[in-house]
């Protein structure tokens, strides 16, 4: 007696999908990139990366590429149309195209203003492209971090800040601030903290309030402001007031001005 039509079905369809992922696995080493592949790209950045440069991988999780590459910083964020990318003139996109799901990215750069700078070259499974980003040049970097802390699961350069302390920098006013935060790795997610404010203030001059809630995995717990500085005086002292009512979190905080 045969098998049911359900059951001939259901049987199908189990070697359709040990067939699929046979074939996946066969070809893992072909969709995704060797050491020689990562070297050589590696090496080709080292000799076309210029000062103000950074290295976007895509997706983003492919983070075995700060192992090789060292021409420039290496960035891993999620959107690329809202990303800063403070003080990066050029952006060199390096995209693992054959990685399974792969959506290019060269879109989202487009829809930001960006356009290519070269064309994209290939070194096995890697592809790499730089791409001008037109962005409004940094008149002062305020906070000047080089450290590394992670805000909503991405790698930012900031500055760590204690909850009810205040940071003072100074600097070149230029036309707009521009002030970044957030609560560093896993706190930023606790339920029922008390939101965060920073008040900003030039030469005493209030000039906005970043306000920081309880952090949703929508990746939105980078929080930003963008405010207009005065006329005035060519440089002025910046100062950056961090409250609330729960003190225990490790805050992180990004400046700079443009004109």
């Amino acid at each position: 007696m045969g098998l049911p039509e359900r059951s001939r079905l259901a049987f199908a369809a189990l070697i359709a999908l040990g067939v699929g992922s046979l074939l996946f696995d066969l070809t893992l080493s072909w969709r995704l990139p060797s050491d020689a592949d990562w070297a050589e790209v590696a090496a080709a950045l080292r000799s076309a990366a210029q000062p103000g440069d950074a290295v976007q991988i895509w997706p983003v999780w492919a983070e075995r590429a700060r192992m090789f590459v060292d021409a420039a910083p290496v960035l891993a964020e999620e959107d690329l149309e809202r990303a800063d990318y403070a003080g990066v003139r050029r952006l060199w996109l390096l995209s693992l195209p054959r990685t399974p799901f792969f959506r290019s990215a060269d879109g989202r750069l487009v829809g930001r203003g960006a356009t290519p700078a070269t064309d994209a070259r290939r070194f096995g499974a890697l592809s790499l492209r730089a791409w001008d980003l037109h962005g409004a040049p940094i008149v002062a970097d305020l906070t000047r971090s080089t450290e590394q802390h992670e805000v909503d699961y991405v790698a930012r350069s900031c500055v760590r800040v204690p909850i009810g302390a205040r940071f003072t920098a100074r600097g070149a006013a230029g036309a707009m601030l521009h002030l970044r935060g957030g609560v560093i790795g896993e706190r930023a997610y606790d339920v029922s903290r008390p939101d965060i404010q920073v008040q900003a203030f030039a030469d005493g001059t209030p000039l906005g309030t970043l306000e920081v809630p309880r952090t949703a995995l929508d990746g939105t717990g980078w929080r930003r402001l963008d405010a207009p500085v005065p006329p005035g005086a060519a440089e002025r002292e910046f100062v950056f007031a961090v409250s609330s009512p729960d003190r225990g979190r490790p805050f992180c905080l990004q400046a700079w001005t443009s004109r």
